[in-house]
Order: C-alpha cells, then sequence, then structure tokens
C-alpha cells in the first residue's frame, strides 16, 4: 500500500525545487499551525453539531428540515443523487413510520473547506402486516458504518457525498424474531467475480419445525427491484449457501437471504396442522469495484 502512494507521489512530484527553501519555512511557521489548529478545532464543533441536528430531523422523519443539510450536488458510492436519496427515504419512511437512527462519529478529518467523518449508524423499527389474515409486526433492524464527505459552503458545512462500508439489516416477522438468524457475505469484491453467500440459523430444530430458504444478490437501484431464486429446504444443520457472480455493471449490490418457517401442530389424534410461523430477510452489503481498465502491467 505504501509503495503505491509512494509511486504516486513521485509521479505526481513536479514542482522545481528551486526556492524550495525559502518556501518550506511558510509551511513551518508556528503562528500558521496554531491557526490551522484554531480553525480545526471549531470546524470539528461545527461538524458535530451538524450530526446531532441530522440525528433529529432524521428520527422527526423531517425530511425538508434534513435536505437542506445536503448540497445540491451530492452524491454517494451508489450513485444515487439527492433527488434518488431522498426519495428512496421517503419511501422507506412510508413503509416504516417508527423507524428511528443513532449515530456514533468515529472521527473527523478536517481538510479547508472539505472534511470526512467515519460512523457507526443503526436503525430500528417496526412494520405492520397480515400472516395466514392475521395481523403481525415486523422489526426492522440495521447496523452500518461509512464515511460522509462534507464541504464548507458560505461558511456553513454541508454533506455532499457519502461512502457506505458496511451494512446489515435484517426484516424479521413472527418466531424469526427468536431467532438467531446470520448471513455472511464478502464486504467486497471486483466485477464479476464469484463469492459465496452463507446463512445460519440459530433456533429450533426439530421434527416440528421446517424451514425453506433463499439466498440471491440484488444490485442497489432505484427503484430497487426483488429477487426471486427457488426456495429450498435447510439441512440438518440450518446451514444454507450458495455462490453467487456479482453484477458487471459495476453496481454495488446486497446478498439477500429470504427465510420461511412452518411447524406442525397436533389439533388432534393423527391430525396435525402446519402454519407459517415466522418470514426473515436478512440482507449484508457487498461494495462491487469496478473493472479498471487503463492498468497495463509490463514486464
Amino acid at each position: 500500500m505504501k509503495k503505491i502512494v509512494l509511486t504516486l507521489l513521485l509521479t505526481a512530484l513536479i514542482i522545481p525545487a528551486v526556492n524550495s527553501q525559502a518556501e518550506a519555512s511558510l509551511i513551518s511557521n508556528r503562528s500558521y499551525r496554531i491557526e490551522q489548529n484554531k480553525e480545526n478545532k471549531q470546524a470539528i464543533k461545527q461538524i458535530k453539531s451538524l450530526f446531532e441536528v441530522h440525528n433529529t430531523f432524521a428520527n422527526k422523519h423531517g425530511l425538508t428540515q434534513l435536505k437542506n443539510l445536503y448540497a445540491d450536488n451530492y452524491i454517494n458510492n451508489d450513485g444515487f443523487n439527492k433527488d434518488a436519496y431522498f426519495k428512496s427515504i421517503e419511501e422507506t419512511w412510508k413503509a416504516c413510520e417508527d423507524l428511528t437512527y443513532s449515530t456514533k462519529i468515529e472521527s473527523i478529518s478536517v481538510n479547508g473547506d472539505n472534511a470526512s467523518v467515519q460512523v457507526i449508524e443503526t436503525a430500528s423499527g417496526t412494520i405492520h402486516d397480515t400472516m395466514d389474515f392475521m395481523p403481525v409486526s415486523g422489526e426492522i433492524h440495521s447496523t452500518s458504518t461509512g464515511i460522509y464527505h462534507l464541504v464548507k459552503v458560505n461558511d456553513r458545512w454541508l454533506i455532499s457525498g457519502e461512502t457506505s462500508l458496511t451494512d446489515e439489516s435484517s426484516l424479521l416477522y413472527g418466531d424469526a424474531r427468536f431467532m438467531n438468524i446470520e448471513i455472511q457475505a464478502p464486504a467486497q469484491v471486483s466485477s464479476g467475480e464469484t463469492y459465496t453467500t452463507t446463512v445460519k440459523v440459530d433456533g429450533e430444530n426439530n421434527d416440528n419445525t421446517f424451514i425453506v430458504g433463499s439466498i440471491d444478490h440484488d444490485p442497489v437501484s432505484y427503484p430497487a427491484s426483488t429477487p426471486k431464486t427457488e426456495l429450498r429446504a435447510l439441512p440438518q444443520t440450518q446451514v444454507l449457501e450458495r455462490l453467487i457472480k456479482a453484477n458487471t455493471d459495476n453496481v454495488n449490490e446486497y446478498a439477500i437471504a429470504s427465510l420461511a418457517i412452518s411447524k406442525a401442530r397436533n389439533v388432534n389424534d393423527g391430525h396435525f396442522q402446519v402454519y407459517m410461523s415466522g418470514l426473515a430477510c436478512v440482507m449484508k452489503r457487498v461494495n462491487v469495484v469496478p473493472k479498471n481498465n487503463l492498468i497495463k502491467i509490463e514486464d
């Protein structure tokens, strides 16, 4: 990694060495460093305040107020601009009216009028639906890590971009809420690369419980699509695996697993009733690295 960085630095170093000693004194000036530290401390304070306001508006589902914290040229690493990003948020809030958020700032890096903020974010809420004509509530849980990119415009910090690093989310109904369901997939793959997605279920494993499931992948797009894969019965190990080929459209994707839990109960001698007791959808972000056709290695 360091060798690559040094190579880039040496390649880019085309500044003449003439008068370098005189110019260096400007950078090493003590008062300059003190002023920079003072400005950075003020910027960090403003950025922390921005994220406090951001969290407040997000939990109030204040779409208009939240939009005002974003630059008009906002773009994230899924390719969503400001309009597409907030359209997807609006639809999420309609489906889950009590969705709440929590943000923990891990680090803040300030570089002039630009800044990067690394965070851990969690979200949870409920969705109301019906199962076998009975009203049920599903639980949404999400944990993600990422980097917010900020720009200072007219002495005001705005969110200009976002890089999502990891994201694991689940939607659980019925008995699935009391099971430990884990999805495993690589955080990053190359375009068109084949990778393994594994789902592990730690729950009831007896003759009266039947679990079927499917594994697929879904490129991050808008509007979102719904992958359709044939359901398979989970073996006794309660582990399901599938080889997935990453998309070649240079778009990030999600590894997705869907599970249906059924149970049998004895209603009278020799007669059993099979009913749906739970549903689960778990997914994990897989960032897809585009193919770089400009890299050429020669002997």
